[in-house]
């Protein structure tokens, strides 16, 4: 027998070294199709000669800076004590989420990539367990 476990991830939270907390997680199939939708597009239609044959070529045009905004926006759900220079706190909004993945300072930015990189690893150990486990009961 195969389980699935079809029930969305909430995500971790992570500590910034400072002060401040993180919660992160992975996009969803589901929330990587809205996204593809968003910001992709068929580019216009090519018709070059191949083997003395007219082929038909479409490449898919992509809005590379909208996919990235939007995948920051999925998988930055909260935060907690982040402060602008004024000590105010910084609301966890998507636009607020584009400027800290894009200061010219890269501590957010490196917090962010080293902790989804911790995430998708703890999933594919947890995936490969799984698995382990159907195979030998």
């Amino acid at each position: 027998m195969t389980l699935f476990d079809l029930t969305e991830k909430p995500g971790s939270w992570f500590e910034m070294e400072g002060g401040g907390r993180v919660q992160l997680k992975t996009i969803s199939t589901d929330e990587w199709r809205e996204i593809q939708k968003a910001t992709v597009k068929k580019g216009p239609p090519e018709y070059p000669k191949l083997d003395d044959k007219y082929q038909r070529f479409q490449a898919d045009i992509v809005d590379g800076d909208l996919q990235m905004e939007m995948i920051w926006d999925k998988t930055i759900l909260a935060w907690e004590n982040l402060m602008d220079k004024g000590g105010e706190p910084i609301p966890c909004t998507k636009e607020f989420k584009v400027k800290l993945m894009l200061m010219k300072s890269p501590a957010f930015r490196d917090f962010y990539l080293e902790k989804m990189k911790a995430i998708d690893q703890a999933e594919a150990e947890q995936e490969l367990v799984t698995e382990k486990n159907l195979s030998s009961g």
